[in-house]
């Protein structure tokens, strides 16, 4: 059976790949199968939408893994497979292996795939296993039962403040009313957005609110042995519970609200088993069972999440289910079933939105949100079944990937949906570091997490209504550190300033990562995930903070998934620091729109990388590159932009950059200046032909006034420089970035144009970028798109990479 191949692991989501060798012993086999389409909700993009996507239609699957092509010495053969994925409980010898699927008469291509004896090994045993190492008894998750006399008595030492501020938590929502009506159905968002968001907006954070205030009175009992805190979680339960599951919290009109039950409701009840009656304890059992019920059909029968489908929202209730399964599975027959089903998915398929080297595709504030409440699950995992899924490469990855592309001072992070720095984003960022740290025994993110505490004090007051309590439970309820970091870890600088992250497309450049604002800071994106779920059509995008400044950055802000800022300002080109053509945006919303970040190299003089931007402007353009050089003795970048047109198709090339502050364009109109405060970006056009320059400010259209705009929606400046001739079927496009702040003065930056060459002279560096098929420079004759001369060395870029040439 010939199978179509695909790049993009959505669409192919095949696991492991051809000729891969996975961090993780055993690894996890997944496939996509034969399907049919179906039309199903997508509640990634808030309800209620809905899609056709592929649903298998095999009855059973074969899977088989040897040692030989010819399958005779197999490793692994099992038949009658419900679901086309698979984690087997062994561990692999290192070496090579061949794997097939099979369903009826249809065979499968072969592939391979290598375990390394570096390889993690991770075995996770079958869920019955899982459920005998998990006491009877409850609590049961975080902590259990019996642990819980001995952690309530170490904690006004181990925890004093935390101790302090759940107990004012838990005293101030004790003087509400732990009864909530039902939510109100919702209007069609097609048809009347503002109406839509007037009422989901208010349901999704009050139920939040509501259900997250069970949880903190729970914890405050389990803390503290007040009963009165435990009955009003049970209470607040109790009230979810009168509540249809079908009705106007029905996961498939608003899924939003339902997952406000299913989020902390089991742990809630978890907590304070023992005193509900015994005919609320079976209310309790029957909503949270009618409600899994639901979450299962949708992310299963619907579609199996991690193999046909990949929406947002389904990777929140596939922890949310394994959450209700564990706290009821005496209770509810069918949670076997939905952790048998779970075990491959959260354990091996997940995540599908990052890979091993910790980065996330859907960007930092998703990160976050996603990451923390999979760490729920891990931690559960760990302490009552003892299987560690945080020995998985992803997750000390993932703390040093933020670390990279997250300063601990920045104003903007960008790349995804929200860009609000609140203290409660900015604690929650801290928080799921130093679980990480706490749970893997990694001491020196400490010091990062520190940075992240100090400047959440100095963050903007959170919304109201995204309060949800100051104490964290996995954290609080999580393993101490044994060792902590020395002085010198903090002290000593990286050994590199460059950090790329190839499997989310994102790269970072930090001259000072530990040395707070005393840093210039290049973030770069350029995907394989495209721009889909909360991804935006910016590959090849950058954002440039300077002395602790954000000097450049995508613009727009996340005035509600798909209202019209959001569908036509944020989701295009034009909104971020990339090249249009003719105003024509690269693919919208499309998995196809890929990127990629490609030849990786750096030394004692400079940094390269280029951004594959090929797939996303494949409507315009054959080629379409941005290479990106950080030169390390002027200290200033060097991108050039290589396009090759498509064939028949002529459009006009335009460098779009963006700023909260205004800019102040040279009277030759050949270069621009931002200046923030004691912070300057000087950008120079290495384009010495007829062009003009474009500003503007605001937005086409504005996020919508309300109550839920952010008093953090500042102005915005756009600048666009275009070379007036459009008839070029092919360009390098060169400009010089100079960054400057107190104590680091910007470069000052020379430029002309001598035969086929843009030549730039940056303090003690130099660099030219061909306008033809060949340039004379440097003394050298050479087909590249760029040279760089810098620290005795000079240097070609070719759509290859970066090398040092001789004269």
């Amino acid at each position: 059976m010939k199978e179509s191949r695909h790049p993009h692991p959505h669409i192919d989501p095949r696991q492991p790949r051809h000729t891969s060798t996975p961090g993780t012993n055993p690894p996890v086999f997944a496939w996509k199968p034969p399907t049919a389409e179906r039309e199903m909700l997508i509640s990634g993009t808030h309800p209620p939408v809905y899609e056709k996507v592929a649903v298998p239609i095999a009855d059973g699957y074969t899977l088989q893994v040897a040692t030989d092509e010819a399958f005779t010495q197999c490793v692994i053969e099992k038949t009658g497979l419900e679901d086309p994925v698979f984690l087997p409980e062994q561990a692999l010898p290192p070496g090579k292996y061949w794997w097939r699927w099979s369903a009826g008469d249809a065979v499968a291509e072969t592939f391979t795939f290598t375990i390394s004896e570096s390889a993690v090994i991770l075995e996770v045993p079958a869920v019955e296993a899982w459920l005998q190492r998990f006491p009877d008894t409850h609590p049961r998750m975080h902590i259990l039962a019996t642990a819980v006399p001995s952690w309530r008595e170490q904690l006004p030492a181990t925890a004093p403040d935390e101790l302090v501020l759940l107990r004012e938590d838990a005293d101030e929502l004790l003087t509400q009313s732990h009864h909530m009506n039902e939510p109100e159905f919702l209007p069609d968002r097609t048809l009347d957005y503002e109406a839509f968001r007037r009422i989901w907006y208010p349901t999704m954070w009050g139920t939040r609110r509501f259900a997250k205030g069970a949880e903190t009175l729970a914890l405050a009992y389990l803390a503290t042995g007040n009963r009165s805190y435990g009955r009003a979680a049970c209470d607040r339960i109790l009230s979810l519970c009168r509540w249809d599951p079908e009705g106007s919290s029905y996961l498939g009109h608003n899924d939003e609200a339902h997952m406000s039950v299913i989020t902390t409701g089991p742990i809630t009840c978890d907590w304070v088993w023992d005193l509900f009656t015994d005919g609320e304890r079976q209310q309790v059992i029957q909503q949270f069972r009618h409600r899994g019920e639901l979450t299962f059909s949708h992310m299963h029968d619907q579609g199996c999440y991690g193999v046909t489908r990949f929406d947002s929202h389904a990777g929140r209730e596939i922890v949310f289910l394994a959450q209700l399964a564990l706290v009821f599975h005496e209770q509810i027959p069918d949670a076997r079933r939905w952790l048998e089903w779970l075990r491959p998915v959260l354990c091996g398929i997940w995540p599908v939105w990052a890979g091993d080297d910790g980065g996330w595709a859907e960007g930092i504030s998703y990160s976050n949100a996603y990451v923390t409440l999979m760490s729920r699950f891990a931690s559960i995992l760990k302490q009552g079944a003892g299987i560690n899924l945080y020995t998985r490469p992803f997750w000390k990855n993932h703390v040093r990937w933020k670390h990279a592309v997250l300063p601990a001072y920045a104003e903007w992070i960008g790349f995804g949906d929200h860009t609000e720095r609140w203290e409660v984003a900015w604690t929650a960022h801290a928080d799921l570091a130093e679980l990480i740290a706490r749970e893997t025994q990694s001491p020196e993110f400490l010091p990062y997490v520190a940075e992240l505490r100090h400047e959440a004090r100095l963050c903007a007051k959170t919304p109201p209504e995204r309060v949800m309590g100051r104490v964290n439970p996995t954290l609080l309820l999580a393993p101490t550190l044994a060792d902590q970091p020395t002085a010198a870890s903090r002290s000593e600088p990286p050994a590199r300033l460059s950090h790329v992250f190839p499997a989310v497309g994102w790269a970072a450049i930090r001259t000072g990562v530990n040395r707070g604002k005393d840093d210039v800071a290049f973030i770069f994106r350029s995907s394989p995930f495209g721009s889909f779920s909360h991804s935006h059509a910016n590959n090849n995008d950058f954002i440039l903070h300077v002395g602790g400044r954000v000097m450049a950055m995508p613009t727009g802000y996340y005035a509600g998934y798909g209202s019209a800022h959001h569908a036509h300002w944020v989701w295009h080109t034009k909104s971020n620091n990339c090249l249009t053509f003719s105003d024509a945006s690269q693919l919208i919303r499309s998995l196809e729109a890929r990127g990629a970040v490609e030849g990786h190299f750096e030394n004692d003089h400079l940094v390269y990388f280029q951004g594959d931007g090929d797939q996303s402007y494949r409507l315009q353009a054959r080629r379409c590159r941005r290479h990106v050089v950080y030169l390390k003795a002027s200290g200033c970048f060097l991108l050039v932009d290589e396009f090759i047109a498509q064939l028949g198709v002529t459009s006009a090339l335009q460098w779009n950059i963006h700023s909260w502050n205004p800019f102040a364009v040279s009277k030759d109109g050949k270069a621009f200046t931002i200046t923030r405060e004691e912070s300057v970006l000087a950008g120079h056009f290495l384009f010495h032909q007829d062009s003009f320059i474009t500003m503007r400010e605001g937005w086409d259209p504005p996020p919508a006034k309300g109550a839920q705009s952010s008093a953090q929606w500042h102005n915005q400046y756009h600048l666009r420089f275009s070379p007036t001739a459009i008839t070029a079927v092919r360009r390098n496009f060169g400009v010089v970035l100079c960054p400057g702040y107190p104590g680091k003065p910007a470069a000052t930056v020379s430029s002309r144009r001598t035969g086929n060459a843009e030549i730039a002279e940056i303090g003690p560096d130099a660099v030219a970028v061909n306008q033809a098929d060949e340039m004379e420079a440097f003394a050298i004759t050479t087909k590249a798109i760029a040279l760089v001369q810098t620290g005795g060395t000079t240097y070609a870029i070719s759509v290859q990479g970066i090398a040092a040439v001789a004269p």
